[in-house]
């Protein structure tokens, strides 16, 4: 990252500012008792054991920066390693240092154009560890959380919730319309929870865990926990301290499974019939679906009223300037309806964005493969400059900088994959995917799209499309390195069909011995001995930049990459081993 040369932002230190966002992200909210049930003589508390507690601490990221205590986690994880049960006195405080994260496109003097988070000690991370590890056996037993919930969740994620949503719209939308048809419109709306994680209601986490019928030493230690919470942070003026009076920390483990806790009141409201809701942390996506629009209307306004209540019963409030509703119709003239959120009215949109996918009104997802076409552009613009075909880093990691841009290029895929297939999406990304996989080998443009995925063992964009639908839909069952095994395969008869890069195909006419191999890095020289675009008298004159294709040695043999490797008398010197770049690509190219 050092290298990109990009703005760099640093935290925030004027002391006007920091306090101010401080109090805005950190709302000061009159604590309610906090009434922790009684611990009776027949409630056993399970000692934490050597495998518990060596399960804890090898979750520990070694890289993370530390808490207030300034102890390196690898410091604290040696330690650990030395302890056989949880020492008694583990956890004399609840401080946790600030961190402010500007949001990216938001103006540096708002206070809530900041990401807040905390740095905990850990030794403190190693106890939550321990306690959510305790708490999910309860949470995801038969009276846990909600099904609809897929945030911070074992097996669940972000495509879940997509696919969760999209599925009612798409059998809104299938069969026919009238005379007794099935199909239907379909409102998708997405409600935002202002500074959510910060305004969470201790009190009521805790009677959300009693519902669950946590054990009451569970409930004694979570009731601790929220206790005499101290924020510090440093301004100008030096540090400072804030006593933080609600919300669950981000950056701690114990945050997200006690969101959960709370926010499942939310995921388990009456709503109307034809609504459903779906949740990830705290977005929420509701899907109502009516045969007409003022049906539509009707069950959707009711449906947002409803948990707008449910919220602000919770201590939360929604940004309902923020609120954003699809009407999901397969009409080709578009309609639209208006829904209330509050004091604001808001139309549908032909577009909107959930969970970092764009939905469009037919399903057809062009607007998304659009932006992602550009987002994927911009980054590997951003990369290609720190690749240079001369120098740089090797190719293995370049590959590492290459995937960045695949992983934007392949975000949601089992969301729109088949959608992908009727577009030009393919062709679009697989050129920046080219661009990608071209500084991978260090070669030249002209290079055929088959040979550079090959040389740069790296499968073509549509095939790693594919294989994410598949993955996605055996996510059950361990089958990574089954599903790669078919798409080399289906990769291997597509580059035996091809009729581009044929020369690279008489020297690696099989993929998987030269994506496996343990030896030797694609460079400059090398990538011109193997694809036979470069320095090669053939390969100029056919791109006008020579007069003749004949080698100056050898006036009746064309000069091309197969003659000066084999045959040309001018090179016997590197053929022998001579130090060279030449030599050295020739001698990677006898290594393989």
């Amino acid at each position: 990252m050092s290298r990109l040369r990009a703005p760099r932002t640093s935290p925030p230190s004027a002391p006007e500012l920091v306090r101010r966002a401080v109090s805005t992200l950190f709302p000061m909210i009159v604590p309610r008792p906090i009434d922790a049930p009684p611990l009776l003589e027949e409630h056993l508390i399970p000692e934490v054991g050597v495998e518990e507690l060596r399960w804890a601490y090898g979750r520990v990221r070694i890289g993370a920066a530390p808490g207030p205590d300034g102890i390196p986690n690898i410091a604290s994880r040696q330690r650990w390693r030395h302890f056989r049960k949880l020492p008694p006195r583990l956890y004399g405080g609840s401080g946790q240092r600030l961190v402010l994260m500007l949001k990216p496109g938001k103006p540096a003097m708002e206070p809530s154009s900041y990401r807040p988070l905390c740095m905990l000690d850990t030794a403190g991370k190693i106890l939550e560890r321990i306690i959510a590890g305790r708490l999910e056996t309860h949470t995801e037993g038969p009276a846990g959380l909600a099904d609809s919930q897929y945030g911070f969740r074992k097996g669940r994620s972000t495509v879940d919730a997509i696919q969760a949503v999209l599925s009612t719209a798409r059998t809104a939308i299938s069969g026919k319309r009238w005379h007794r048809g099935t199909k239907e419109y379909c409102a998708i709306i997405t409600l935002d929870v202002r500074n959510a994680f910060n305004s969470a209601r201790w009190n009521k986490i805790l009677i959300a865990l009693n519902q669950m019928e946590v054990p009451a030493y569970l409930l004694r230690i979570v009731s601790s926990y929220f206790l005499d919470r101290v924020l510090e942070f440093t301004t100008d003026d030096g540090s400072e301290t804030f006593e933080v009076t609600a919300g669950v920390p981000q950056g701690s483990v114990l945050g997200p499974i006690l969101w959960n806790v709370m926010y499942d009141r939310i995921l388990r409201l009456k709503l109307p019939r034809s609504a459903k809701i779906v949740g990830f942390a705290d977005d929420i996506a509701v899907t109502v679906v009516a045969k007409h629009l003022d049906l539509v209307e009707f069950y959707s306004n009711e449906t947002i009223r409803l948990v707008r209540a449910a919220l602000t019963d919770l201590g939360l409030q929604t940004a309902d300037q923020k609120t954003e509703v699809l009407l999901v119709t397969s009409r080709k003239v578009r309609e639209t309806i208006t829904l209330r959120a509050g004091d604001h009215y808001i139309t549908s949109a032909p577009c909107i964005r959930y969970l970092g996918v764009h939905i469009d009104a037919r399903l057809r997802f062009d607007e998304h493969l659009r932006i992602v076409n550009d987002k994927a552009n911009r980054v590997a613009g951003a990369l290609l400059g720190i690749m240079p075909n001369i120098g740089g880093p090797r190719s293995s990691r370049r590959r590492l900088y290459a995937s960045v841009v695949d992983s934007i290029l392949l975000y949601g895929a089992p969301a729109w994959s088949e959608a992908a297939k009727t577009h030009d999406y393919v062709r679009r990304a697989a050129s920046i995917h080219r661009r990608a996989c071209l500084r991978v080998i260090c070669g030249f443009c002209s290079i055929s799209h088959e040979a550079s995925y090959v040389l740069a063992s790296i499968p073509p964009l549509e095939l790693l499309i594919d294989e994410r639908s598949r993955l996605y839909h055996r996510r059950l069952e361990n089958v990574g390195s089954e599903e790669r095994a078919r798409t080399i395969e289906k990769w291997q008869a597509k580059w035996a069909r091809s009729t581009k890069g044929r020369w690279t195909h008489r020297l690696i006419p099989n993929i998987i011995p030269w994506i496996e191999r343990r030896h030797g890095e694609a460079n400059y020289h090398l990538t011109q001995l193997l694809t036979g675009h470069g320095c090669f008298r053939s390969y100029l004159c056919r791109t006008n930049n020579d007069t003749s294709d004949r080698c100056p040695a050898c006036p009746l043999a064309v000069e091309d990459a197969e003659h000066v490797i084999f045959h040309c008398p001018r090179f016997a010197e590197e053929r022998e081993g001579a130090p060279s770049p030449l030599s050295r690509a020739l001698g990677n190219l006898r290594r393989w």
